[in-house]
């Protein structure tokens, strides 16, 4: 969506501080952890539809207040009607794409549909972004909002015409209890664990600051278009090479240019974060197969947002670390420190292998 280019600019403009936007994706991220459970354990129940249109209509009325947002309260309410529809969409979208394909005995193309997916979504992005951006130069920050939040109520209207996924009709559902103690701590789930963790702890920071970071490197506002569509491109690149199997290859690269990105030129930053988005890109669409593939037939949903529920918490704990090493000392240090929160779960990962993962 276009609003995406700009969205730092456009809370900086409403008086956000970097600190208030960490606050914020705090405040999202602990709704996401409240509700994530809950969520998947009535898809579960109550089918994946229900859910996931619930969950786009809570961000379009998240971008609803966003347009008239001055204060960081408002801001707040509106991260939280976004966390609310992420929690609704977490699992049950996911559920809903490998059910369907599991309905049409395809589900060993679930990797392939979802990596499709991802770029198709990726391209999308991108092209809005380089609208937006240029559309800087003549409209006004807000105009971007107003085009997301058309988008975005499209997007409502369409999902009322999505069709149920098929589902095994004799398999009972599980409650709670019985998928935590199958999600016990085998070595197996801690290493897919770790390997969640080592992108999804730290990419959201990417993601939000960005624009910040580059700004700080001089990168003027009217390029943060092309950048984000080079940044898509490069994720895109990265999920279609999901074929190539080598996780340690992948986290080795992705701590290096966390790294890199403390002491960084304008020009080389842009570089290694595009390496990053290459990274993230290949992990997205392997990791989510392999979620799928070990998640019980009768608790998908559930078992996905349990995943998500232990990454929001390691987004918690990133984000008060992040909050520190900005004040302290830099935006720009910062990615250090992401980089040596990769390290730490790449170190585990690697100490849970064994010959059968």
């Amino acid at each position: 969506m276009p609003a995406y280019v700009i969205e730092r600019f456009y809370w900086e403009d409403r008086g956000m501080s970097i600190a208030d936007v960490v606050i914020a994706e705090i405040i999202f991220a602990w709704v996401l952890l409240i509700g994530e459970v809950p969520f998947g354990l009535l898809s579960d129940r109550w089918g994946r539809k229900p859910f996931i249109l619930a969950g786009f209509v809570c961000e379009w009325l998240s971008f609803t207040l966003l347009l008239e947002a001055y204060s960081l309260s408002a801001f707040l309410l509106a991260m939280v009607l976004a966390g609310i529809g992420g929690a609704a969409l977490s699992g049950a979208l996911e559920a809903h794409v490998y059910e369907t394909l599991h309905g049409h005995k395809l589900k060993t193309r679930y990797e392939k549909v979802w990596r499709m997916i991802s770029i198709g979504g990726l391209l999308t992005s991108g092209l809005a972004a380089l609208v937006g951006s240029y559309a800087v130069r003549s409209e006004d920050l807000i105009w971007h909002y107003h085009v997301s939040w058309w988008v975005l109520l499209g997007t409502v209207l369409l999902t009322f015409f999505l069709k149920e996924a098929p589902r095994e009709q004799d398999v009972e559902t599980s409650s709670l209890k019985t998928l935590l103690n199958s999600f016990s701590f085998r070595r197996v789930y801690v290493r897919i664990l770790c390997l969640v963790l080592l992108y999804g702890a730290t990419i959201d920071f990417v993601d939000e600051f960005w624009q910040l970071y580059l700004r700080d490197q001089s990168i003027p506002m009217i390029y943060m278009g092309l950048v984000f569509v080079f940044f898509q491109v490069m994720q895109a690149i990265g999920a279609s090479l999901s074929r190539l199997r080598s996780p340690v290859g992948w986290a080795m690269i992705y701590i290096v240019c966390f790294v890199g990105l403390s002491v960084a030129s304008p020009l080389v930053s842009i570089g290694l974060l595009g390496t990053l988005y290459l990274c993230y890109g290949w992990a997205e669409p392997y990791v989510t197969t392999i979620i799928q593939e070990v998640a019980p037939e009768n608790g998908r949903a559930t078992f996905t947002s349990l995943i998500s529920v232990v990454e929001r918490v390691a987004v918690l704990g990133t984000g008060m670390l992040f909050v520190l090493i900005e004040r302290t000392f830099s935006l720009q240090m910062t990615y250090a420190a992401l980089g040596l929160v990769s390290l730490i779960l790449f170190l585990l990962y690697g100490v849970t292998r064994t010959r059968q993962n």
